[in-house]
């Protein structure tokens, strides 16, 4: 469980199956620090299309239009604006996200417990941009 972290991590499963996909969404509960009493919400857990045997976690963002483009702008983020160049070696982009692959850790261990399955260690996926999602 989260909370020695001063989180929790609440599990809702989407027993509709609408969208395709979707298996459940997720809520960020504040427990400690200058945050309790507050949550996150939004997030989502889902089968990955290309890959149904894993997970993958999506934040809460917000959509917006720039230059007539639809463009969406995560509400949670890395704080270290410092983003390692697309040639930069994978160990300095597994640094860099490192703290978006503990939080899609947490989620996809706590949507495990509740579905009903143990959670199995995994590594971070390795997709083209090297982003844990």
């Amino acid at each position: 469980m989260t909370q020695d972290l001063g989180i929790r991590i609440d599990i809702t499963l989407n027993m509709t199956g609408n969208p395709p996909g979707k298996l459940a969404d997720w809520e960020m509960v504040f427990l400690a620090g200058p945050l309790a009493g507050m949550s996150l919400i939004g997030g989502g857990v889902w089968q990955k299309r290309e890959r149904p045997s894993e997970l993958s976690v999506t934040v809460p963002s917000r959509t917006f239009l720039s230059a007539g483009e639809k463009r969406n702008f995560n509400l949670l983020r890395i704080t270290d604006t410092n983003a390692p160049p697309q040639d930069a070696p994978q160990e300095a982009k597994r640094t860099y996200y490192a703290p978006l692959d503990r939080m899609r850790r947490l989620v996809t261990d706590a949507y495990m417990n509740v579905a009903g399955a143990s959670p199995e260690p995994q590594a971070a996926p390795e997709d083209e941009d090297s982003i844990p999602f």
